[in-house]
């Protein structure tokens, strides 16, 4: 069976793409909405071994190389053909499947590349990372001389700070070393 995919993207309409996917020869059509992929998921649902998914552009499988890589690996594992019409691609042709996840693979490791870059220049720049300290350096030693305070309501001690009991417990231990 020859299953066609046409997704409204960015409200452009599907008119064409479904002109496209009719002309190609789909004895079945799915119509999605760019907010979602359930249509999607239905037709690759539909498609069997020996069957061929057409889509008009690659751009309409998914929304990230990530997610076109799952598709990709999805169809390839069940044995369904892929065409994509706007680009010339026919999983048919060898080695389509392995350039396309070669290609997402090699974009995931850049993506990764870049973050861990910029991490490390933030980094030595002095940027930290993470949630802000509740107390400053001067409120936390206040704390912890406070703490050490022979009768000190430990609750109360809590709430003046505006942090949980248990964190005022670890804040002072962090101040010894433990």
């Amino acid at each position: 069976m020859v299953i066609g995919y046409a997704r409204d993207n960015s409200g452009q309409g599907m008119e064409v793409q479904i002109g496209k996917l009719r002309q190609y020869g789909c004895e079945k059509l799915f119509q999605g909405q760019d907010n979602g992929n359930t249509e999607l998921d239905t037709a690759l649902g539909a498609a069997q071994a020996g069957d061929t998914l057409v889509v008009a552009h690659l751009c309409y499988l998914a929304k990230s190389m990530y997610g076109l890589a799952k598709v990709i690996q999805q169809l390839g594992q069940r044995g369904v053909r892929l065409v994509v019409l706007d680009q010339g691609l026919d999983s048919a042709q060898a080695g389509m499947y392995q350039t396309i996840l070669a290609v997402a693979e090699f974009d995931r490791n850049l993506i990764n590349g870049r973050i861990a870059e910029g991490v490390a220049k933030a980094k030595a720049a002095g940027v930290k990372f993470g949630r802000k300290d509740k107390l400053a350096a001067a409120e936390l030693e206040s704390l912890r001389q406070e703490f050490n305070t022979p009768g000190i309501n430990k609750v109360a001690l809590a709430k003046k700070y505006g942090i949980h009991r248990s964190s005022l417990y670890r804040l002072v231990q962090e101040g010894l070393g433990c």
